[in-house]
């Protein structure tokens, strides 16, 4: 132990010194500690406060900026006393008497800082220090057996609700971000918050729970590498230095490895449990690590009240996941502590059990959204996402294809929901060579999804290839008809509107022939806005009104919301701004029960939905929405508590499609319109009537079609096909300004004011798509397949094994 000698520290902002720096911008966000805890210092009846908290939280620091607050403000000497194992109490009792006798009469009570409190007894010190009218200024983990102590917890720095790109500067001026940022610009001074790393830092920020002293060692990785590197490190700990076991030696694994795990007969079942911790990404809950790990309830209990005790696992009332619900309590291990390392063997079953848990989860969550248990259901998703995503993963990668295909199918009822474009926050789920699908019924399920992406690429020619692989007979017999029809009539609603909001009533008949109401209610609603574009206002909004009534009889929220959204574009079509309005505010008083998620998959729904067939019409669409749901947020502050990054999960995708500078365009113009007139934006403007040709022409790109020049038909034909302007330049390998130039034409020639209407006019003369092969991702296939028809998206080894 190190006692120096009295001395007074004036702490006199900001000229006077200061102790050293544990890392930079440390008391960002505790203005109110110090000053609740100045006013503790002050008042005569207080002995000592003890501030409390986990490790890595800024006791230490706080103490240290609290005391040099009370040196400044009363005059008071401040002495620090390091201790150790054991303190020599002798020579701190006549530190003390020291203090005491330098004491001017009436003067303030001289402070004594110490850390550590909880590491021995000292109970004979505090009585002295209250003898000698000297106050205590204390740090521990967890509170003593002190008398006079006031407690004090030092609670984690404040993290983000939420982030977007429309207001990078309310996310920098959240604390724990402030902290990370300063972090990182110690080591790289020129990093800055930007579009591209604004959700891996909030989330980061999130992860480690806003302890100051984890976001300083995550900041040195992302500073060195990269802030995407470092959010992936926090998923996948191993142990940095060795378990020492009861006798002091390092555990030994089998390999002879000094980090391996040590059996759980010598670990107990604290070791057991926190062995199987690192199996987890993005904290966990009780049943979930109590399902994987297989220990009976009453020992599961004992054990992890021993490590949250030690401070080997912490917990937060965030929400967690649960086959029944979800819970308000969340495990994770703290970003500092040691992780266990299991044996080859043990990892691999310990992986795959958390894999089948979680897909037992999504299940159960999707069933929960389906049966109108929304809020539960959606909590347990976004909760999850992580865990959800390494479940994914981990199935894949020991070739359960079957076991991830279906852990998709009940994450799709979750995308649905949210608007996610087949995506969710931590990538993209889609099948590449690695999904080997060794059944019938997988294979076309793999195509479906292959299919569905390409749809909402704005591919819809390589998708009717894959769908051209199912047979009706196929589909029927592994119970997918319903979505075979559904992406048949995405598929061909650019080039025959009507054949394919036909389809699409189909596909919706199907879905309730098959018990599956909440789907079957989305894609009416698709059908009615298909029927709406197509000129029928009156039958698109019936069906929408059916879709509500259904809706909330069943107490399906979520297509109550859609239907409402979609009922104000119809009263928009007609006039009716009052009615709008009033549709919009039922439907966001509706969703905001649900949480944000909900109200901004809604938003998503509507303004991007598949039956829209141009791709950068559905982005502009979804990315005004994402500014103005941003809008809409601020107005409930109320809302704000738990971290949910509903905007970040759409904001990606969007950004890929648009590109930076579209996409923050489109954002910005979304904040400043509100919802009715953003949904107003889909009415389209009305089409002239065009007398149909007087015979069927042939459907040659070389062929004039007054009064469009020969190049202006063929880039209609390719409108017509789906392909955007960038796909339209590269297929007959013009400049992108020139396609935008042969349309804004083609548009002044026929009085048409959309892609849409262009497309409809080329169907009514008779022309079709040209029958070139799409380029929507063209793979060449495997040396060993035999030959196909048209195109394909992956490998045939994908499907044929």
């Amino acid at each position: 132990m190190t006692i120096p000698a009295p001395s007074s520290v004036k702490n006199a902002r900001p000229s006077a010194a200061r102790p050293p720096t544990a890392f930079p911008a440390d008391m960002v966000g505790r203005d109110a500690e110090i000053a609740a805890l100045s006013a503790l210092l002050t008042d005569p009846s207080t002995t000592g406060v003890l501030l409390t908290g986990v490790p890595g939280a800024g006791k230490t620091r706080l103490a240290a900026e609290a005391a040099a607050a009370y040196g400044a403000s009363t005059g008071a000497t401040t002495v620090r006393l390091e201790t150790a194992e054991e303190l020599y109490e002798d020579s701190a009792l006549d530190l003390l008497a020291g203090l005491t006798a330098g004491r001017d009469a009436g003067g303030a009570r001289p402070l004594l800082l110490v850390d550590d409190l909880d590491r021995s007894d000292h109970h004979r010190l505090l009585r002295a220090c209250a003898v000698a009218s000297v106050v205590v200024l204390g740090t521990a983990r967890q509170p003593p057996a002190a008398h006079g102590l006031v407690p004090f917890p030092v609670d984690p720095l404040p993290v983000p609700l939420d982030c977007s790109a429309l207001d990078l500067g309310a996310l920098a001026r959240v604390p724990s971000v402030q902290v990370y940022l300063a972090c990182l610009r110690t080591i790289n001074p020129a990093f800055s918050l930007q579009l591209h790393n604004q959700q891996v830092i909030a989330r980061t920020c999130v992860e480690v729970g806003g302890n100051p002293g984890a976001l300083c060692r995550t900041a040195r990785v992302a500073a060195l590498e990269s802030p995407e590197v470092a959010w992936a490190s926090l998923g996948d700990r191993t142990l940095p230095y060795p378990v020492p076991t009861e006798d002091g030696a390092p555990a030994a694994a089998p390999d002879g490895d000094p980090c391996g795990a040590a059996p759980r007969a010598a670990d107990g079942t604290p070791g057991w449990l926190l062995a199987h911790c690192q199996v987890f990404s993005g904290g966990f809950g009780p049943e979930a690590l109590r399902h994987i790990t297989a220990v009976a309830p009453e020992e599961f209990s004992s054990a992890l009240e021993t490590l949250l005790r030690g401070h080997l696992l912490t917990a937060s009332t965030l929400p967690s996941g649960r086959l029944d619900g979800t819970a308000r309590f969340r495990l994770r291990l703290p970003p500092d502590g040691p992780a266990r390392r299991l044996p080859p063997p043990e990892d691999t079953a310990a992986r795959l059990a958390h894999a089948r848990y979680y897909a037992a989860l999504a299940r159960a969550a999707a069933d929960r959204i389906v049966s109108g248990h929304q809020h539960s259901g959606l909590t347990a998703f976004w909760s999850e996402e992580r865990n959800l995503r390494t479940a994914l993963e981990t199935l894949l990668r020991h070739g359960r294809t079957d076991e991830a295909l279906d852990l998709v199918d009940g994450i799709r009822v979750y995308w649905r929901a949210t608007g996610g474009w087949s995506t969710w926050a931590e990538g993209r789920p889609r099948p590449d060579p690695s999904w080997t699908a060794t059944g019938h019924r997988d294979r076309i399920r793999v195509d479906l999804l292959l299919g569905e992406a390409g749809i909402l690429a704005g591919q819809p020619e390589a998708a009717t290839d894959l769908l051209d692989r199912i047979t009706a007979d196929a589909a029927r017999a592994a119970g997918l008809s319903a979505r075979v029809t559904r992406l048949r009539a995405l598929c061909v609603l650019a080039a025959d509107p009507c054949r394919g909001t036909a389809l699409l009533h189909d596909a919706a008949d199907r879905h309730r022939s098959d018990g599956d109401r909440h789907e079957a209610r989305y894609v009416s609603l698709e059908a009615a806005l298909a029927g709406f574009r197509l000129g029928d206002t009156a039958a698109a909004a019936a069906t929408a009104l059916e879709v509500l009534a259904e809706a909330q009889q069943g107490r399906d929220t979520l297509a109550a919301g859609a239907a409402l959204l979609h009922l104000a574009v119809f009263a928009a079509a007609e006039g009716r701004a009052q009615a709008t309005a009033h549709y919009c505010e039922r439907a966001l008083s509706a969703l905001r029960v649900l949480g944000p998620p909900a109200v901004l998959g809604a938003i998503a729904t509507t303004l991007g939905s598949p039956a829209l067939p141009d791709v950068a019409e559905r982005a502009l669409g979804t990315a005004r929405g994402l500014g103005a749901f941003h809008t809409w947020r601020g107005a409930y502050p109320e809302e704000a508590g738990t971290p949910d990054f509903a905007m970040a999960r759409l904001e990606e995708p969007v950004r890929e499609l648009l590109g930076e500078a579209a996409f923050s365009r489109a954002l910005v113009e979304g904040s400043k319109v509100s919802l009715p007139d953003l949904l107003a934006s889909l009415v389209p403007a009305p089409v002239p009537p065009a007398a149909p040709p007087a015979g069927s022409l042939p459907p040659d790109t070389r062929t004039r079609i007054d009064p469009l020049t020969p190049r202006q038909t063929e880039v209609s034909r390719l409108v017509t096909a789906g392909l955007s302007n960038r796909q339209i330049a590269h297929r007959l390998a013009i400049s992108e300004w020139t396609v935008v130039n042969h349309i804004r034409d083609t548009m002044k020639k026929l009085g048409c004011s959309s892609r849409v209407e262009i497309a409809s006019w080329m169907h009514h003369s008779g022309l079709r798509p040209s029958p070139e092969p799409p380029l929507f991702l063209r793979t060449a296939l495997a040396p060993t397949t035999p030959a196909l028809s048209g195109p394909t998206l992956v490998p045939w080894s994908l499907s044929s094994k």
